[in-house]
């Protein structure tokens, strides 16, 4: 299902603190276990997901009579319609609102252009057959996801600000891997309404893409969490309860987690004791949760973060053969973590330790940690930071006064130097990565200027009186961003999965040279990826500018990590990119990063100036997080939000061209 609703989250400054008791909780289930209606579908387990579900919801405060089903022959694409337009009339202002799809999904031809990947998603009707057919069957009683966001949008405006909408999609929105046990709720292969259909993957910076199934936060709409239970190119398979009868993975893991869940707790801490209970069961499967996790649990409260880093995997070795002591954090160098960390682990929910651990083996991304004692399967935990290092960050710094016999420039290097001297990450030496540059100008005030090894002045600041914590914050700030472009521009090509991947540029007219493309502004080019392995990859695009601008080509501010994925033999062309205007001269590198899961970067970077001025919702990694180096007094990591990709399954390419103006 697609993860535009994570523009929800632009949405949470208009949320209260508390908010008043909702005036009802109503419930819509749709259960599709028996397919005969449907020619290509194979029969579900989706009747005992109403069972669960409705025990929990029960459990929770909803009203049995307040929970509807609509199950099996009944669940045509016309009866869902008919069943969200009466959950829609009943529904009033503030209520809380839940609804659930259990039955089967794929993807399907995109037929309006708003879909990044060519794919829309759809879940499957009791009436809607696996295949096309250009006589008696061309997709129309596919239930799209953008007809679903139409429809919970209409809901979310009646239940208004005060009022919350939780979507449960236990179905498969496509995929190719398999597995051997459980029964796969989707199909792998799309619905094509075009046998010929080929998706083209096109970047338009200056345009913001359709944002499709849902709409952002707007005012009077209510918050809304969802939780699918694969991502779009994955399956879904069934599990077994306790007395060996099938269940879907999430219905069961979400009755099963909000059981025993402790009292005041958000949605974050619900998903990832779901995620622990599915995974636990099913490695391979990735459930996703997005929208307003921070929420109270079938409630109105807004709950802050947790200052905790999720145990989001646990490792498994060549023989796929679960360890019990070794796990694995989605932090890695880029979040400041290094060989030697320790780590304290916590059940999650619980402020009482469970163990003592340590970062054995680092990668970009994540980290292999050892636990003290054995961590349980099926269990969900969580880790704060004990002790950090500074590791490969680590830079020299020199401040550079001219003017010793000023008192002023003496405090202003005095102010610099003591504001600087908690990051465990600087040091100070005579032979410096960057220099603090403090000279008189020529009106009596003095200009600090920051400086690289090799380089011309980065930063300046004219300075009058003293130096302000925020003037020291900018140069600090400047520091960091120099520091993570040059390790992401040096980031060397490799990883197991990078001799199964080529990229390379391709300019839309002939360029003059067969050793170097030259690329002046206005010049187009496109980007081609190709799998050339037996897997499926997914991919995210850095691109690094001349002026050490970086940003997250893609997944880009209106797409997810999971929509960008490369099937085996196929070459995907991502285009076409045009150099803009006023782009300085130099190298312009890409850097391909191709997983066996979807990885997001997007949560270690912040906004900053893009390629061009009109592409206002491109990321940019030039302005780092601030937190992501820590000062000694301050050893929480508050970032988890990297996919899940083990350090071994990573492939880093390189492509580029150098501009000339």
């Amino acid at each position: 299902m697609k993860r535009i609703w994570l523009y929800l989250l632009a949405g949470l400054g208009f949320i209260a603190a508390v908010f008043p008791a909702p005036q009802k909780k109503l419930a819509l289930i749709i259960a599709i276990g028996d397919y005969s209606g449907a020619p290509g579908w194979r029969n579900l387990s989706s009747m005992n997901d109403v069972k669960y579900v409705k025990e929990a919801l029960v459990k929770t405060g909803f009203e049995a009579k307040d929970i509807d089903t609509l199950c099996n022959k009944d669940a045509t694409k016309k009866g869902m319609i008919k069943a969200l337009d009466d959950l829609y009339n009943r529904a009033g202002e503030g209520d809380v609102i839940y609804f659930q799809f259990s039955g089967h999904g794929q993807q399907i031809q995109d037929d309006n252009g708003d879909e990044l990947d060519g794919y829309d998603e759809a879940l499957i009707p009791y009436d809607a057959p696996a295949s096309y057919d250009p006589v008696s069957y061309k997709g129309e009683n596919h239930f799209r996801d953008d007809l679903l966001g139409e429809k919970l949008n209409m809901i979310r405006k009646k239940i208004g600000p005060k009022g919350s909408l939780v979507v449960l999609i236990d179905a498969c929105h496509s995929g190719t891997a398999t597995r051997d046990a459980g029964i796969k709720r989707g199909m792998e292969i799309p619905f094509l309404t075009d046998p010929k259909y080929k998706p083209n993957i096109k970047i338009d910076l200056n345009k913001v893409a359709e944002q499709g199934m849902l709409e952002g936060f707007t005012d009077g709409m209510g918050t809304m969490v969802v939780f699918s239970a694969c991502s779009p190119n994955q399956p879904n398979y069934e599990m077994k309860d306790a007395n060996r009868q099938g269940v879907g993975s999430l219905s069961y893991a979400f009755a099963k987690s909000i059981a025993d869940l402790p009292a005041e707790s958000n949605y974050r801490l619900l998903f990832q004791k779901m995620k622990a209970m599915i995974q636990g069961d099913i490695a391979t499967q990735i459930p996703m949760a997005e929208g307003d996790l921070d929420l109270e649990v079938f409630g109105g409260r807004y709950l802050p973060k947790p200052t905790i880093i999720a145990v989001d995997q646990k490792f498994n070795n060549a023989s796929n053969k679960f360890n019990d002591t070794t796990f694995v954090i989605n932090l890695g160098q880029l979040n400041s973590i290094n060989k030697g960390t320790t780590l304290k682990v916590y059940p999650v929910g619980s402020t009482e330790l469970y163990a003592d651990a340590v970062v054995t083996s680092v990668g970009s991304f994540q980290s292999i940690c050892i636990s003290k004692k054995p961590l349980k399967k099926s269990e969900a935990y969580e880790v704060k930071i004990d002790a950090a290092s500074s590791g490969e960050f680590a830079a020299a710094l020199m401040i550079q006064n001219k003017e010793k016999g000023n008192k002023l420039a003496n405090s202003l290097a005095d102010r610099f130097s003591s504001f600087v001297k908690p990051y465990q990450y600087l040091s100070f030496s005579e032979n410096p990565d960057f220099t603090l540059d403090i000279s008189k100008s020529s009106n009596g005030a003095f200009t600090v200027s920051l400086l690289e090894k090799g380089d011309s002045v980065r930063y300046v600041k004219t300075v009058k009186d003293s130096l302000t914590a925020d003037d020291c914050k900018y140069f600090l700030d400047g520091i960091k961003r120099s520091m993570r472009v040059k390790y992401l521009r040096g980031m060397v090509d490799g990883g197991a999965l990078a001799k199964d991947v080529t990229v390379e540029v391709v300019p839309k007219k002939p360029v003059a040279g067969s050793n170097e493309i030259v690329m002046h502004p206005d010049d187009a080019f496109e980007i081609r990826i190709t799998n050339n392995g037996t897997s499926d990859y997914y991919y995210t695009i850095l691109d690094i500018m001349p002026d050490n601008d970086m940003k997250v080509l893609l997944p880009d501010e209106t797409s997810e990590p999971q929509d960008f994925v490369i099937h085996p033999k196929q070459t995907i062309p991502i285009g076409e990119i045009t150099v803009d205007k006023g782009t300085p001269n130099g190298k312009e590198i890409f850097k391909v990063i191709v997983t066996k899961t979807p990885m997001d970067l997007r949560g270690i970077v912040n906004r900053s100036k893009t390629r061009s001025a009109a592409a206002k919702d491109v990321k940019s990694i030039e302005s780092v997080i601030d937190d992501l180096f820590k000062d000694s007094n301050d050893q929480r990591a508050t970032r988890s939000s990297i996919g899940n990709v083990k350090v071994e399954e990573v492939g880093i390419l390189t492509c580029g061209f150098t501009i000339k103006n």
